[in-house]
């Protein structure tokens, strides 16, 4: 089941002077749209939504629909099936206006959400501001990944907090990470450093160090899975049971440099998408 969410603001655009529309599509955590979009909207508060900070006095209309496939599967189609003597191209933006496509489900979304809506004060105590200059780097053994991962960080002027190489004092990894306990986003280094199968299989499978898995699985839990990705090196195993968990290919081209400031974005950071380059 994939998700659509489209949020028109007052702000006029083109010469119609339509509200402005931002979307966000083929989302596949319908929680994560409630935390992320929903509950700030009925809460009144402002947010972020397709990397730009949204405030809720301009927001007009919230549509949330669902479809079975992606958007991107059903533009093909449709423009694969375009009858004769018409010429236009529907877009996967396009298909979030197609009923044929997709179910409606905002007012379901929105009564759920008013009925178990977490109040303000019930989480501001337990919620420290986040530092969005800083991003947590776990890796195993590969210092070559580690070093370019940070040096990415740093070229878009965050800082890397490389948990490793923090200053020991007897602390344990888990309680470093407390002890930045405001940083507000993580990438997880998942390179080919150990090996492993299932009992009785010959075949051994590459596969990141147990206790990077185990960090990983520590920093969903404490900064929420839209604020940690992984970063998997080569063809190894990864966990993937796990829904809503961000895997990026960490490859030599340098791809991932995109799919990562994306992700901050998401995330609250303010990137200068040019510095990419």
């Amino acid at each position: 089941m994939y998700y659509q969410v489209l949020i028109e603001t007052s702000e006029r655009v083109g010469k119609a002077g339509g509200n402005k529309q931002y979307f966000e599509l083929d989302k596949t955590d319908l929680t994560e749209i409630e935390e992320r979009i929903v509950y700030p909207f009925l809460r009144k508060e402002d947010f972020q939504f397709d990397g730009y900070f949204l405030k809720v006095a301009e927001i007009k209309r919230i549509t949330i629909k669902e479809t079975q496939k992606t958007t991107q599967e059903l533009s093909q189609y449709e423009n694969d099936n375009m009858p004769d003597g018409i010429i236009m191209f529907v877009s996967p933006k396009d298909i979030v206006s197609y009923d044929k496509h997709t179910k409606d489900i905002t007012t379901v979304v929105f009564d759920k959400a008013k009925c178990s809506l977490p109040t303000k004060s019930a989480t501001k105590n337990n919620s420290p501001t986040l530092d969005l200059t800083k991003v947590f780097i776990v890796h195993g053994r590969d210092d070559l990944a580690k070093t370019e991962t940070a040096r990415f960080i740093e070229k878009l002027g965050f800082t890397a907090v490389i948990l490793h190489e923090q200053v020991n004092s007897g602390k344990t990894v888990i309680e470093k990470i407390e002890a930045h306990t405001n940083v507000g986003f993580a990438i997880v280094l998942y390179t080919p450093c150990d090996t492993g199968s299932l009992a009785g299989e010959h075949t051994q499978k590459s596969r990141a160090r147990q206790n990077v898995v185990f960090e990983h699985g520590y920093l969903i839990g404490k900064l929420g899975r839209h604020n940690v990705c992984a970063l998997v090196k080569g063809d190894i195993e990864i966990p993937n049971d796990i829904s809503g968990v961000v895997y990026i290919p960490f490859d030599d081209h340098s791809a991932w440099h995109l799919s990562v400031a994306k992700e901050l974005r998401n995330a609250g950071y303010s990137v200068d998408m040019n510095k990419i380059i």
